[in-house]
């Protein structure tokens, strides 16, 4: 019906092994709908923190997943607005509060910085440079939704709509009973 673009499996193929033969496993987080440069923009981010902490020489960096949030710029643009408001209905999926991503993000900004244990730091070996996202990632369900984000989109839209619909619907209903009711005699 949709041709896969609706409702497409998160991390559906099988785990990646590397030379050790640990597993990792890749999502798609990725909003097309986003664009192309905010996508370049979070790579390079995330480029540059391995860069700067590599192979234990380098920097303490903190370079964390921040999960989806309700920011006046992501909300200003009403498709955005309205999948927010039914992407919660895709379990374990949650929208934020600037308030508290801001609050979660520092506190793990400040754990990269001080704590000589967080993976952060150079002096900590990690398996795999993108090991570096995956401990202080706050990704909201992201990584645990059956689907991917750039594919729930319109149903979370459709979703919203109903829910606003729902009053609507049932006074619609009542009403054509109530019209049913008089035309058969009952009332």
């Amino acid at each position: 019906f949709s041709s896969g673009k609706f409702l497409r499996k998160n991390a559906a193929r099988s785990p990646v092994k590397d030379s050790k033969n640990n597993d990792y496993y890749i999502v798609n987080g990725i909003s097309v709908a986003q664009g192309p440069n905010y996508a370049l923009a979070k790579r390079l981010q995330h480029w540059r923190a391995v860069v700067a902490r590599h192979n234990g020489k380098g920097c303490i960096v903190s370079s964390n997943i921040a999960p989806s949030t309700s920011t006046v710029s992501v909300i200003q643009n009403k498709t955005f607005a309205w999948a927010y408001e039914g992407m919660p209905y895709f379990e374990p999926y949650e929208i934020f509060a600037p308030e508290t991503s801001n609050a979660v993000m520092s506190a793990i900004l400040l754990y990269d910085i001080n704590d000589p244990t967080s993976k952060g730091n150079p002096k900590n070996e990690l398996n795999n440079p993108n090991e570096l996202f995956k401990y202080g990632g706050f990704h909201g369900g992201l990584w645990r939704c059956a689907y991917t984000v750039d594919s729930i989109g319109e149903a979370s839209v459709l979703i919203y709509f109903g829910r606003l619909a729902m009053p609507y619907l049932g006074i619609a209903a009542a009403l054509g009973a109530a019209v049913v009711a008089k035309l058969t005699g009952y009332v």
